[in-house]
């Protein structure tokens, strides 16, 4: 009773783990933004430049160094007893430490702060836009999965009306009302559904493994997605520029080069630090001990008691002539400024190009799968009376297919069409700042 029990349980878990996982769109992107490689290697360089942001800050902080120093001499040398030369073997042992705290320093160190945390909040638009990416890979293969899930749907019903038509042949043939090359032609085209099926099962696997790979699963199998209701309202943005408008806040990668431009700015500012004297203060204190072999030397304590030395100052560093350094590193600096400068401009010349695209295609395929809706009607019409035709000896067997067969056509074009107007409709939504 026991081993029965053990069977049933180890059967349940079997096909519970090789149950189907129904996926929506939400899951679907939300998974991938947590696991895609790029989306994390992204979020690494966030961590990385904090980290520099945090170097940035503790410039401000004192600095503590110590030394110990311990140096063995032999052979002629100055005593330290008296100052004379003799042949002696000694020791010496010297402790030191010092610190130093910028006071001035020409306001680098705040510009490079500012700089670093614009950096910051560029990697911070950078990972946005990692994941804005892969959101918008994910959609389209997504509806890509949809698409050949309808195709597959379309050709398994295509196989089915050539079966039925394939019954009335050979039922006709057998009646002697048909020629037995009729009935040929409608197995060869059986033959033909059943290629397509294959053809189509294989689209739809190829794009289910596409979706499992952005999503990074180790597997495809299992794996299904939810057919949502496909909502084709035909309400678009009133034209580009209004798209435009809201994308200059909303992309990520317009806010990128924007911090980026602004830590280029701070960066000149920076380099004209040079110019300016830097004042820092400065405290140390440093002992030593000594011992000459052969001589009675004074005790430890009292030696570091006697032998150590503190200090603290001020320090002024005035820049006076350091080549055309500092000269240089403004000019570079400023060319980089620039270069920023044409960079976001380039990058927003290049978003409104998409944008217009965008926005035409998604046009386009509006007024597309109005006119498939409409083809697809008359298409319906002319194979019923194709059919009539057909089944009451009016027409051959090729024109029967070839009405069939436009049929199947134009319902592709409609499928294809709706997901290609869904698709270019959610990237428009995307600009707009819509997002899933």
């Amino acid at each position: 009773m026991k081993t029965k029990i053990l069977i049933i349980l180890f059967i349940f878990i079997c096909s519970s783990a090789n149950a189907q996982k129904i996926w929506t769109l939400q899951e679907c992107i939300v998974h991938a933004k947590e696991n895609s490689i790029t989306v994390r290697m992204q979020s690494l360089s966030q961590q990385n430049q904090e980290i520099k942001v945090s170097t940035a800050k503790n410039q401000r902080l004192p600095n503590l160094t110590a030394n110990i120093n311990q140096t063995f001499s032999f052979g002629r040398s100055a005593s330290p007893a008296d100052n004379s030369y003799q042949s002696l073997n000694t020791g010496s042992t010297s402790l030191s430490a010092s610190t130093t705290v910028p006071l001035f320093t020409g306001f680098q160190i705040p510009n490079e702060i500012a700089a670093a945390k614009l950096d910051l909040q560029a990697t911070i638009a950078d990972f946005e836009k990692a994941k804005e990416d892969i959101e918008l890979s994910v959609i389209s293969s997504y509806l890509q999965i949809l698409y050949n899930k309808e195709l597959l749907e379309i050709a398994k019903n295509q196989l089915v009306l050539s079966r039925q038509q394939s019954e009335r042949i050979e039922a006709m043939y057998t009646l002697g009302k048909t020629s037995e090359a009729q009935v040929y032609e409608v197995k060869s085209q059986i033959a033909n559904d059943e290629l397509a099926i294959v053809q189509a099962k294989n689209d739809l696997q190829l794009s289910v493994l596409a979706l499992t790979q952005l999503l990074e699963l180790s597997s495809p199998d299992g794996f299904d997605v939810e057919t949502p209701d496909t909502d084709t309202d035909f309400l678009l943005p009133a034209n580009p520029n209004y798209t435009y408008a809201n994308a200059l806040s909303t992309r990520a990668a317009i806010r990128a080069d924007e911090y980026r431009l602004a830590s280029s700015e701070k960066s000149v500012k920076v380099a004209r630090s040079g110019y300016f004297p830097q004042l820092s203060f400065g405290a140390g204190y440093s002992n030593n001990y000594y011992k000459i072999n052969g001589y009675s030397n004074t005790p430890f304590s009292q030696q570091l008691r006697n032998n150590e030395s503190k200090y603290f100052g001020f320090y002024l560093n005035i820049p006076i002539f350091n080549r055309f350094a500092t000269r240089n590193n403004i000019r570079t600096a400023k060319l980089s400024v620039k270069n920023q400068e044409l960079q976001l401009e380039n990058t927003k010349k290049t978003l409104y190009k998409e944008i217009q695209q965008a926005y035409y295609n998604a046009t386009g395929a509006q007024e597309k799968y109005k006119s498939s809706e409409v083809a697809l009607e008359s298409a319906k019409k002319a194979y019923e009376f194709a059919k009539e035709k057909f089944e009451n000896g009016r027409s051959t067997t090729y024109e029967f297919n070839e009405a069939r067969n436009n049929l199947m056509k134009t319902s592709a074009n409609l499928s294809q069409a709706k997901y290609d107007y869904i698709f270019r409709k959610k990237i428009l939504d995307f600009y707009n700042g819509h997002r899933e």
